[in-house]
């Protein structure tokens, strides 16, 4: 495994990512910060820090946000 003392941004976008799929799945962010650091792991080779894993579920979850305010405003337009 790679030791790296930080991570890119391009690879904590591809961590929440799996952290949004993951939430869409399960409806949990404690699995999403899973999702998040195993795919770190498996797909990086980083074993990354706390503040990372956390930083990637931060943006899934302001991806989740705009999904649901995606979806609201839809739903207002079909009424």
């Amino acid at each position: 495994m790679k030791t790296k003392t930080f991570l890119l941004d391009a690879h904590i976008h591809e961590m929440s990512q799996a952290a949004l799929r993951s939430y869409e799945m399960t409806g949990d962010w404690n699995s999403a910060k899973t999702a998040a650091a195993e795919y770190a792991i498996d797909e990086l080779g980083i074993k990354p820090r706390l503040s990372a894993v956390l930083a990637a579920v931060r943006i899934a979850q302001a991806a989740w946000h705009g999904i649901i305010l995606g979806v609201r405003e839809v739903l207002r337009g079909a009424a």
